[in-house]
């Protein structure tokens, strides 16, 4: 072998390994026509993602919310119980699907197998966590130092009613809950309780603020991957100092907000990838090998 090595090295005959970068990988899944979700106005999407990688959407502009099967089918809809637009959506640790509206009144429970549609007072930021698993259900939440609005100062899309937020995500894989804020993800701990802070429980970026969406945290690796609002997916290695982006361009400058949703196993992300008047595609995004 080594002999035949040395030959092909003499006769000019060079080798490439090609080597994974660090970031993430996209994979299309299918393409929707628009005019199967989408009706006439600005599109504003949510999605959320069940356990069985069924994928609920919804366009703002259009009160009905539709479950797509995986191979881009949709295999059933929801008539929303208000006219307004979703302000978050996310599927509990049961596979029912948290629906809230964005007036923050209530959040709509649905059961899709029962098809049965629960609903619940919305009185405090905390409401919106302990309705998605034990987890946050069984952790003081209101002991976690979070951040304050000035409605001054808050754009009309990003505007509470409330003084105060949180932006959480939770690690499934060990029950640790994280907090994005501005300049820094801050790692609150699985205990009942917030406790003090490590210097390594704080990871900083000038990428980061209360507005962006965690998607990902790999804890070891010091690695995150978050939505910025943006039309932006952004992978970052805090260790390594090592940030990719991933932008979701629509054709023609068309007035779209994407967004984009892990499921409970956290090892997909899933969302929309590209965009126009005719169709739209969801991607799915794992994490290269060099990336984890």
């Amino acid at each position: 072998m080594k002999i035949i090595a040395a030959m092909l090295f003499a006769a000019g005959v060079t080798f490439q390994f090609a080597i994974a970068q660090p970031g993430l990988l996209e994979r299309e899944l299918f393409r929707i026509p628009t005019e199967k979700i989408i009706g006439e106005g600005p599109f504003t999407f949510k999605l959320a993602v069940d356990s069985r990688e069924t994928i609920a959407i919804n366009s703002c502009n259009k009160n009905v919310l539709y479950y797509i099967g995986s191979t881009g089918k949709i295999a059933d809809s929801l008539q929303l119980p208000f006219d307004e637009c979703i302000r978050n959506m996310e599927f509990d640790e049961y596979d029912n699907l948290l629906i809230m509206d964005n007036g923050e009144q209530n959040i709509y429970r649905h059961d899709r197998q029962q098809k049965k549609l629960e609903k619940f007072p919305y009185r405090k930021p905390e409401d919106w966590y302990t309705l998605q698993n034990h987890y946050y259900k069984y952790f003081e939440i209101s002991s976690i130092p979070t951040f304050y609005n000035n409605k001054e100062y808050l754009q009309d899309a990003f505007y509470t009613r409330f003084d105060y937020a949180y932006n959480l995500w939770l690690n499934y894989a060990d029950g640790f809950i994280y907090q994005s804020a501005y300049n820094f993800i801050r790692k609150i701990g699985n205990h009942r309780t917030y406790v003090a802070l490590k210097k390594s429980d704080l990871w900083f970026s000038e990428r980061l603020s209360n507005k962006c969406k965690l998607l990902f945290i790999i804890p070891d690796k010091e690695i995150a991957v978050y939505y910025n609002r943006a039309l932006v997916l952004i992978y970052e290695d805090f260790k390594n100092n090592v940030i990719q982006e991933y932008s979701c361009p629509a054709k023609g400058g068309e007035a779209v907000q994407f967004d984009f949703a892990t499921n409970l196993s956290q090892k997909k992300i899933w969302g929309i990838s590209r965009y126009d008047q005719n169709e739209f595609t969801i991607s799915t995004w794992i994490l290269s090998r060099n990336g984890n």
